[in-house]
């Protein structure tokens, strides 16, 4: 016996993957707030607190891709309840963000939408300076800036005018820093431009070209 269309169109329904509905949803509703120009992204830690951060953050990354949020266990919980649903980031504009009230700011992007929140600062040995250290800001123990870091070297061993030095010579942006080999250097404790643009970058293809998916 064939079925009438209103039957087919049943029996679709019945069949169809209730995930697939809702992250065509939450992709729609990301890409719209990135149509309105958002800059910042509202995340909550508990029911209570909220954490404000830059689009680009790495620790957001995984909400803002909705398709490898629904693991199993998630779906397992939507099968027992269709009503849940994994709590989605608010996106918001550079306005919006700074009439926020009784929200935090993420330490690991520093949305400093005030202008006036103090830098994630970290504390490293000079001697452990390496490669993913190229790029991020050095800086004094106040946080005032110091360049951006380009490279550095050891420098141990009495030099051409017999001087001794057991010291890191660090090359910035802004000039060159040394500092005892045994001593501590303090950084701003964020991604460099480099990484900031890159996640910028795959942002814009995934909700501008119609791809949701990462790059």
């Amino acid at each position: 016996m064939r079925m009438t269309a209103p039957e087919a169109a049943g029996r679709a329904r019945g069949t169809e993957d209730p995930v697939a509905r809702i992250v065509a949803q939450e992709v729609a509703s990301l890409r719209e707030g990135f149509g309105r120009g958002a800059e910042f992204a509202v995340t909550r830690s508990t029911a209570r607190e909220r954490m404000l951060h830059r689009l680009e953050c790495a620790s957001i990354a995984s909400h803002l891709d909705p398709s490898s949020r629904w693991t199993t266990p998630h779906r397992r919980r939507l099968d027992a309840d269709p009503s849940y649903r994994i709590p989605m980031p608010v996106l918001v504009t550079r306005q919006a963000a700074r009439e926020l009230t009784g929200v935090r700011s993420c330490r690991v992007c520093w949305p400093n939408v005030s202008g006036e929140e103090p830098r994630p600062l970290r504390h490293v040995s000079a001697q452990r300076l390496g490669p993913q250290h190229v790029g991020r800001v050095l800086a004094r123990p106040d946080g005032e800036p110091l360049g951006t870091i380009v490279r550095w070297r050891a420098r141990i061993g009495a030099d051409l005018f017999g001087v001794e030095h057991d010291e890191i010579e660090i090359t910035t942006s802004a000039g060159v820093v040394t500092v005892a080999r045994d001593g501590r250097v303090t950084i701003w404790d964020l991604p460099t431009d480099e990484e900031a643009i890159r996640r910028k970058t795959e942002l814009v293809h995934r909700f501008a070209s119609g791809d949701p998916r990462p790059a």
